[in-house]
């Protein structure tokens, strides 16, 4: 059973809990998920191991705070020291799968866009014109910030768990949109305030559409086969 498999399994079985061993559980399973530089297939199979044995007690009359206790964030995070870290191996491929899917996505909206504007309204030169060392500082900036937004929000999540006063869900959605522009604006002030570094080079349109196709279309097929991003 794949990783995948594991994670329908335990979706499934935590439909047979009672409203309060599934919202005591839920919040183990988001507190520990979240840590992501644990190896995946492990947090996976603990988690596993968790709810069938809280279904087991739960069968002979006991609570989800019967069988781990009233500290659950304690709980967990001994779990969490028991788990071994991702391989490294692992770790470069996720990186790679986010340049080729993100790279793909980006190269296919700008080519899409430029060549609409070219073609119908008569806007710029049918090229993209960049210098190529302020491109590639560009994309590696902007997967920094992308890191950094992803660990912020998975910071967020994890902190939401384990409270007895949860926040109002609009404050929570104010709170994700001004992430989510902060994010946005500052990747789209690097390219405009970035100096002009190394030779510039001049792309069409076209290439540039099907050079993101090609990219986006081979992470696709990368996360298929390593089952990288579920």
């Amino acid at each position: 059973m794949n990783t995948k498999d594991l994670i329908q399994l335990n979706n499934e079985k935590r439909e047979q809990l009672t409203k309060e061993n599934k919202q005591y559980y839920g919040d183990m399973l988001v507190y520990i998920r979240t840590n992501f530089t644990k190896s995946e297939r492990y947090i996976e199979e603990v988690l596993m191991e968790l709810l069938d044995h809280l279904l087991q007690a739960q069968a002979n009359g006991r609570t989800a705070k019967d069988v781990f206790g009233d500290d659950p964030k304690a709980y967990c995070n001994d779990i969490v020291g028991e788990i071994p870290s991702e391989k490294k191996a692992n770790r470069l491929s996720f990186i790679f799968y986010l340049v080729m899917n993100l790279g793909g996505l980006v190269s296919l909206t700008a080519g899409t866009v430029g060549l609409v504007l070219f073609f119908i309204f008569g806007l710029g030169e049918g090229t993209i014109a960049f210098p190529l060392g302020s491109g590639i500082l560009v994309i590696l900036i902007d997967l920094i910030l992308l890191l950094l937004f992803v660990m912020a929000i998975l910071k967020w999540v994890k902190n939401s768990t384990f409270k007895e006063k949860q926040p109002r869900k609009w404050v929570e959605f104010l709170l994700l949109w001004a992430s989510t522009a902060l994010f946005i604006g500052l990747s789209l002030l690097v390219p405009r305030f970035m100096p002009d570094i190394g030779h510039v080079i001049q792309i069409s349109f076209p290439v540039f559409i099907l050079t993101g196709a090609v990219m986006y279309i081979s992470s696709v097929v990368m996360n298929k086969k390593m089952q990288l991003v579920k």
